[in-house]
């Protein structure tokens, strides 16, 4: 049993490294193809708009055709756009590669989020966190290597070899260690992963453990549907949005140079490993507040981008960043989990991720503009401390009645 529940898909995030590529790659890009700065981060906003546009369709393809035959296919694409990448000379093939990845990025991760949320009940944030580590390994390599690859072989053979990496090795990972479900071997998540004094069915208040959640239809239209899908728009824009600037602002408005830019994306990306773990942890003690308190820390982070001079202040605003990150990552399982349960879960991770990369989509142009139209970050990033306040106090109204730990606020009727 032990062999199938650790040999999920989670390794599949490795994935992220793609993607980490393309922060390191835009001053190169925007200097070798002459173009802005808005017009080359708009690949990552074009691949988040998408894949939040996708996000809406993943839930039913999901449910029609299987979580492993969507995964593996998605990872494919995403290794043949990113191939393709060697082969770009204008902006329109570069931003229709921009619109493939995107598309089959958001089939991937959420075909992964889902099946965690299968296998995992009471420590669906910590084990997450734990899946989601192929992310911080890659970031000790990808952005600092992207940097030397820039330096020897220029951005489009740089980005081929990466996609070469995914089809011979991602790829294959996928077709041979994905497990869908735990029902295949006889159990259910609540009896595999059951919390603390046998699960949230001896919690006072709680929702019994045989309640698999609401139908999704029934729940499309209420008001915490939608402040979550609000929220979940506006922590993409706080925390993805704010990471595709990163090594721009460490290169261009702190003056620290180019591979600094490279270190810190990867402290960023690996402080994020904690980072996912420690909420993760904090997710399944606290759930909903634990994730608004995540939320809350991006906008400290970005506000601790003002004071970076040097290296102290440059590693005390990369550190926060990444653990704040980390956070994000793991979100969309958890809540998804807790506030509905297991009955619509494929469509609830489904929608939050289409609002998280429509929000970043968003939050990545929005701030774009503000960097061309001001010549510096200090506005924007004011901007996103803003949302992260407002996003977290959304976060702050949301009932978890699915939670392990979930106390109801009023006393029981019986009491």
């Amino acid at each position: 049993m032990d062999e199938h529940i650790h040999r999920l898909p989670g390794r599949g995030v490795a994935l992220a490294g793609v993607s980490m590529m393309m922060p390191i790659m835009y001053g190169t890009i925007s200097q070798d193809m002459g173009w802005t700065i808005t017009q080359t981060t708009s690949f990552m906003a074009i691949k988040s708009a998408v894949s939040g546009v996708g996000g809406l369709f993943a839930g039913g393809l999901i449910v029609k055709f299987g979580l492993k035959r969507v995964f593996v296919q998605s990872v494919a694409v995403i290794g043949i756009a990113t191939l393709l990448l060697y082969f770009v000379d204008s902006l329109p093939v570069y931003y229709a590669l921009a619109s493939v990845s995107g598309f089959a990025s958001i089939l991937s991760l959420i075909a992964i989020q889902v099946t965690l949320a299968k296998w995992h009940s009471a420590s669906i944030g910590r084990i997450t966190g734990v899946a989601m580590l192929g992310g911080a390994a890659a970031g000790t390599i990808v952005p600092l290597a992207t940097a030397y690859g820039l330096q020897h072989f220029g951005w489009h053979a740089t980005a081929a070899t990466a996609g070469v990496l995914v089809l011979a090795f991602v790829l294959l990972a996928a077709i041979f260690l994905f497990r869908e479900a735990p029902e295949a071997y006889g159990y259910t998540a609540d009896e595999l992963d059951p919390g603390p004094a046998g699960g949230r069915s001896r919690m006072a208040g709680a929702t019994p453990a045989t309640d698999a959640g609401p139908e999704f239809r029934s729940i499309l239209k209420t008001r915490q549907f939608i402040l979550l899908i609000v929220a979940a728009a506006l922590s993409g824009a706080i925390s993805n949005g704010v990471n595709e600037y990163i090594p721009l602002f460490v290169e261009r408005q702190a003056n620290l140079g180019a591979y600094m830019a490279a270190l810190g994306f990867t402290i960023v990306i690996v402080i994020s490993g904690l980072g996912k773990i420690l909420f993760g942890w904090v997710f399944d003690r606290f759930s909903t507040r634990g994730v608004a308190a995540c939320w809350a820390l991006c906008g400290v982070a970005v506000l601790l981008s003002f004071p970076v001079a040097g290296f102290a202040t440059f590693l005390i605003f990369m550190l926060v960043r990444g653990v704040s990150h980390g956070g994000v990552v793991v979100q969309a399982p958890v809540l998804a989990r807790h506030l509905y349960g297991i009955r619509p879960i494929a469509q609830v991770i489904a929608f939050l991720n289409a609002a998280f990369h429509l929000g970043a989509s968003l939050g990545i142009w929005a701030i774009g503009i503000g960097v061309d139209l001001t010549g510096g970050f200090g506005i924007p990033f004011i901007a996103v401390a803003v949302v992260a306040a407002i996003c977290a106090l959304i976060g702050l109204g949301l009932e978890p009645r699915y939670w392990a730990g979930y106390t109801a606020r009023r006393a029981p009727a019986h009491a």
